[in-house]
């Protein structure tokens, strides 16, 4: 896999077969990708093949524990970076409004299934939970807790695509746990400022299309 700007090296712990895994995951997902620009509508899809470096600099840096890591799409589509990150955390959470998109999941991730198959790659695991509904409604929460046993303040990695990156923010920086981490993509020269987070990485892979937030503890 190689990602614009860096090429990919797997981070200790990830075999090549794994690396093989997730460049072909990028490109399955990055041959249907959705771009909408300014006032023109809010879907946009994750470059997944560029997403990849991200990945490598939290691996590198140890911000992502497969044994503790709850990983949280906060309008997750067809669940893409769901899948992607499934293979790094816990549990890889998302939530998403439209059922429309949502239906997208189940047949593209068979199609997806199909072709891991047929190469002897790597399976997702089996740690994928998407929702129906809005990221802002407390029901949804209820829902989540209710299949997954977890709760608003037990996610600890959150990532959204722009969309009401502020409003989302304001929710991790009220509810999260400290050092919770929020991941947004879609900024990477001026960065927004949001209560009770603080930049972690301004650029997470040297991607220019990802900063890195967390939450600082009580009057930092």
């Amino acid at each position: 896999m190689k990602p614009s700007g860096r090429k990919w090296a797997p981070p200790p712990g990830i075999d090549d077969r794994r690396a093989r895994t997730l460049a072909l995951i990028g490109s399955f997902y990055d041959a249907c990708k959705v771009g909408c620009q300014g006032n023109e509508g809010y879907r946009k899809s994750t470059d997944l093949r560029k997403f990849a470096g991200c990945i490598l600099e939290l691996a590198d840096r140890g911000l992502m524990d497969p044994a503790r890591t709850v990983f949280a799409d906060l309008g997750c589509a067809d669940g893409r970076v769901n899948v992607m990150m499934s293979y790094f955390v816990r549990q890889s959470i998302g939530m998403e409004i439209d059922p429309e998109i949502l239906a997208e999941y189940g047949p593209r991730k068979e199609a997806l299934l199909a072709e891991i198959g047929e190469a002897g790659l790597e399976t997702p695991p089996d740690n994928i939970h998407l929702f129906e509904g809005s990221s802002l409604d407390d029901a949804l929460y209820e829902r989540i807790y209710d299949e997954t046993g977890l709760r608003f303040a037990d996610m600890n990695l959150f990532y959204t695509y722009i969309t009401l990156h502020d409003v989302f923010a304001e929710k991790i920086g009220r509810e999260a746990e400290e050092d919770a981490l929020y991941l947004v993509y879609g900024f990477h020269r001026v960065l927004p400022s949001y209560p009770r987070l603080d930049v972690l990485i301004p650029d997470v892979g040297g991607q220019q299309i990802a900063a890195l937030f967390v939450k600082r503890t009580e009057g930092g």
